[in-house]
């Protein structure tokens, strides 16, 4: 495989490099881990220590973040705070809009700053979303930063790589997060209100028109950018009076709802980045196929763009058995990537079923393993050896032969390494040598 691919173990979120060499995309890079118990380590020590070193002599480094949770997005933030010149593009995805016109995402984000930025209890939903391009900007140069959403493209090591969602108009927001927005709006228009529940729903407005303006033009430019900061502050400003507000304490409780903050979590998922490569006759290399935490329905929506096979695959939201879209034993992979942290939920049973080799950041939520006892890549037939052979016989897969995170370039022959805070890590998860000997 002309690109090598690095699946970074942060536990809890996803950090994936494809590495061609003298040029690196980095696909996201977070976590909710504070410390990355298979090697005890602080999750930004690592991203620092570890994942910063290991792409350094690469001419050029980009990034492309899926979506706006903090265990895929908050080690950006970290990089650019050791060196604001790590990355020479920044690919951050464009908040969609609905069939009516409006960012669902920015409005319910921009309730949750007004109402709830007091509020631990919704530290987890976090409004990231608001601040991306404003903070890309600021921390790396607004010329480093490029929006992107379905029908663009980015060319990587001599290819194309397409974008194929979110789309930027007419997103398929559900019925009833569109519904809680309006509920919400509805709230603050109800007569005699104090003039601060008016100020915010034009506040509102006029942030919503500067983000999408902003993401206009690629790259944005820096008065743009500057502008959303700016209407972000006046928010904030106002939010004191609005906790206020006799509807304050509605909103507040509708917003801390487990079937709101559901509704909104999952609506960020399904409007996750899905890209690959493009086809070219002229040049061949390996398919690969991009999912983010896309959802079920995401994926059923770019099917008709998706190719038949594809010689590596990541599985949508670290493989939780919720994201597993019967689409994925329709399409041949080689590889399926699956950064499967340990508090996201269980990995699906189905993967253990596909064909494919999968290459996992650990079995703790894996139940086939729980219940077998051991990796299902057994007796799976490994497409990226020199000649198809059962994955037993990759010589990765022996514990002196699995590469160590100190040398990146010593590679199994499919090219996929799995790399932890102690190490390499095999594709057969049941594998284990000494830290430092594997």
């Amino acid at each position: 495989m002309s690109v090598r691919i690095d699946l970074h173990d942060v536990e809890c979120g996803e950090c994936i490099v494809l590495d061609a060499g003298d040029e690196i995309l980095m696909v996201d890079c977070g976590s909710s881990s504070r410390v990355i118990r298979s090697g005890n380590v602080r999750f930004f020590d690592s991203v620092r220590g570890r994942i910063m070193p290991r792409y350094r002599n690469a001419r050029e480094r980009s990034f492309l973040l899926t979506h706006c949770h903090r265990d895929h997005l908050n080690g950006l933030w970290r990089i650019l705070r050791a060196d604001p010149f790590y990355f020479d593009r920044l690919f951050l995805p464009v908040s969609p809009c609905g069939r009516d016109g409006r960012p669902l995402f920015l409005e319910f984000a921009l309730y949750v700053y007004a109402f709830l930025s007091r509020r631990t209890e919704y530290s987890h939903l976090n409004t990231g979303v608001l601040r991306l391009f404003r903070r890309a900007a600021e921390a790396a140069g607004a010329a480093r930063v490029y929006p992107v959403r379905a029908g663009d493209s980015f060319p990587f090591h001599g290819a194309e790589y397409d974008i194929l969602w979110p789309p930027q108009e007419k997103f398929p927001f559900r019925e009833d997060f569109a519904a809680a927005v309006d509920g919400l709006d509805t709230l603050l228009s109800a007569p005699y209100l104090p003039a601060a529940a008016g100020a915010f729903l034009r506040m509102k407005r006029e942030f919503c028109s500067a983000y999408l303006a902003c993401c206009a033009n690629v790259p944005i430019l820096p008065r743009d950018a500057a502008e959303t900061g700016a209407l972000l502050r006046d928010v904030g400003c106002l939010a004191p009076e609005l906790r206020l507000l006799p509807c304050a304490d509605r909103i507040c409780g509708s917003l801390l709802s487990q079937t709101d903050q559901r509704m909104y979590s999952g609506a960020v998922n399904a409007a996750s980045v899905v890209f690959q490569n493009r086809r070219d006759g002229r040049r061949r290399g390996p398919d690969i196929l991009m999912t983010g935490d896309a959802s079920p329905e995401t994926l059923a929506a770019v099917e008709s763009g998706l190719y038949d096979g594809y010689s590596v695959v990541k599985a949508p939201h670290h493989g939780t058995a919720s994201a597993y879209s019967p689409l994925l034993e329709k399409i041949a992979a080689d590889h399926i990537l699956i950064s499967s942290g340990v508090s996201g939920g269980a990995v699906a049973e189905q993967y253990a079923g596909l064909p494919g080799i999968k290459h996992c950041t650990s079995h703790a939520a894996c139940a086939y393993f729980r219940s077998a006892g051991s990796c299902c890549n057994r007796l799976a037939v490994c497409c990226g050896m020199p000649r198809p052979a059962l994955a037993v016989n990759c010589p990765a897969n022996r514990p002196r032969g699995i590469p160590s995170a100190g040398a990146p370039r010593a590679l199994p022959p499919c090219g996929i390494v799995t790399v932890s805070a102690a190490g390499g890590i095999p594709c057969f998860c049941d594998v284990r040598g000494k830290p430092g000997k594997r």
